[in-house]
């Protein structure tokens, strides 16, 4: 049975018992029929299969990126496809290109890129024109499409005439292009068959790795590893409170759909502003996530094992370090052998269980969308400005597709249920499970009475004192 013997910033990881071990090899070579053919199979791979590929990285590079989720640069588009990969096929579009913040070649990737057509367009346009292109977006560095090239970051570039070169390094995927939030791309494909976890994790933890130190430099030497968008379930082994400068990290277990655990601790990384990080940093340790996640080399482990090549024999021709970045989260409860049962949720009144379609039909009709955060209510704040609050975000035009959820918040003894945004929902310090809806209100405890609010400016007319038919409850005094 493999293991990653890894003792820094990752505990021990190891694959579980659904894989045994290959059997022994015999003592005495004899060529059978059976190590003819699978030598004749291992002669027919491709030469890429079987390559390695060395990709040499500047320390300083490991260093500022082994702790974030993301990267901003200055993007130079080379070549772009023409449209959106049909979702059967994952729903992205490449982009390939240059930017000095990365120095080696890369692919631009937008999510469900259907969902984002003026990415797409402001993308075409970059690649006309020939200007950089300011983006934001999680970096990957994976040996998806590596070729047989030696990557060595630094080195001189030439324009892209394929959207596919040879790359170990993606921005994939986006979070901002230009002045476009592309946020809201980071959800389930609709349409597209995910890479099965057993699969999947069973490569990943099988990948073979060299690290070699330079000048300045560290050289790992792998191979080509697929398996890009994968869907899976974490268990979390520590309560996420590791916040990194865009994001969070979790150590947590991983299990395939049906809960049962494949490997015992990787780290998952989640970037800020996404539906996957609200649903995350709000869960404890010991619960349960069904996600969407794609493999990065981990550059924080990386750089541990170089630190201790000296003290820990063998550390550098360990199995690859890897992490897993999530980009979309699931709206149902997981549950398996390897699952603990979900605690009894506190009985919670709702606001509607879903927003009436007459009210998100107005809010996309508004002329001027609410676009400026909302504060957060502070636990002290009187209901009526709870409710002040809680219409502004309803209030808010959002774009076609937006995933919204049930977001649980609280405000002095009473809580509630909305059905909002992820990112609304952090704005009012809530928990937020997508696509869920909220729990209908209990009558028993009747209906709120909130303080009238503050008066409005006349420009604008007055909120009404109390919140539209079924749009908030209380839920009483919490336990």
């Amino acid at each position: 049975m493999p293991r990653s013997r890894d003792h820094g910033p990752e505990p021990r990881c190891i694959l579980a018992r659904r894989w045994p071990p290959p059997p022994s090899p015999p003592a005495r070579r004899s060529f059978t029929g059976l190590a003819a053919a699978a030598l004749l199979a291992a002669l027919l791979l491709p030469a890429a299969a079987r390559a390695e590929i060395q990709i040499t990285l500047q320390n300083a590079f490991v260093e500022k990126y082994k702790d974030r989720a993301t990267i901003d640069a200055a993007f130079t588009v080379d070549k772009a496809h023409a449209r959106p990969n049909p979702p059967a096929s994952d729903g992205d579009l490449h982009a390939a290109g240059r930017a000095p913040e990365i120095g080696l070649a890369a692919v631009a990737e937008v999510m469900n890129a259907i969902l984002e057509l003026d990415a797409v367009d402001l993308i075409h346009q970059a690649e006309r024109g020939g200007q950089p292109l300011q983006v934001r977006g999680v970096w990957r560095l994976w040996c998806e499409h590596g070729g047989d090239d030696e990557q060595s970051q630094g080195q001189p570039l030439q324009p892209f005439k394929t959207t596919n070169p040879p790359h170990v390094f993606e921005i994939h995927p986006l979070l901002r292009l230009g002045d476009l939030d592309l946020a809201g791309s980071f959800q389930p494909i609709a349409g597209f068959t995910y890479k099965d976890a057993s699969q999947a994790f069973r490569s990943y933890e099988q990948l073979p790795s060299h690290i070699a130190t330079g000048d300045g430099t560290t050289t790992i030497t792998t191979r080509m590893a697929g398996d890009n968008y994968v869907e899976f379930v974490i268990r979390l082994n520590e309560e996420p409170t590791h916040l990194l400068a865009d994001g969070l990290s979790v150590k947590a277990a991983i299990l395939d759909t049906g809960g049962e655990l494949l490997v015992d601790e990787r780290r998952i990384v989640a970037a800020a502003g996404t539906t996957p990080y609200a649903r995350v940093k709000a869960m404890h340790k010991g619960e349960a996530l069904h996600v969407v996640g794609i493999p990065r080399i981990d550059l924080s482990l990386l750089s541990w094992r170089v630190a201790n090549s000296a003290r820990v024999a063998g550390v550098l021709d360990w199995s690859l370090p890897y992490e897993m970045v999530l980009v979309a989260a699931f709206a149902d409860t997981p549950a398996g052998p390897d699952i603990p049962p979900a605690p009894a949720l506190q009985a919670v009144a709702g606001l509607a269980s879903s927003t009436p379609a007459a009210r998100a039909d107005d809010a996309e009709a508004l002329a001027e969308s609410v676009t400026t955060p909302v504060p957060a209510t502070p636990a002290n704040v009187a209901e009526g400005d709870v409710v002040v609050t809680l219409l502004k975000l309803l209030g808010q035009s959002l774009p076609p597709g937006t995933v919204r959820g049930a977001c649980t918040f609280a405000n002095g003894q009473r809580s509630y249920c909305a059905t909002l945004t992820g990112p609304q929902c952090d704005q009012l310090g809530g928990a937020f499970n997508a696509g869920e809806e909220c729990p209908p209100p209990d009558a028993a405890l009747g209906p709120i009475t909130p303080s009238p609010p503050p008066p409005p400016p006349e420009s604008q007319p007055p909120p009404p004192a109390t919140p539209p038919p079924g749009a908030l409850n209380g839920s009483g005094p919490r336990s």
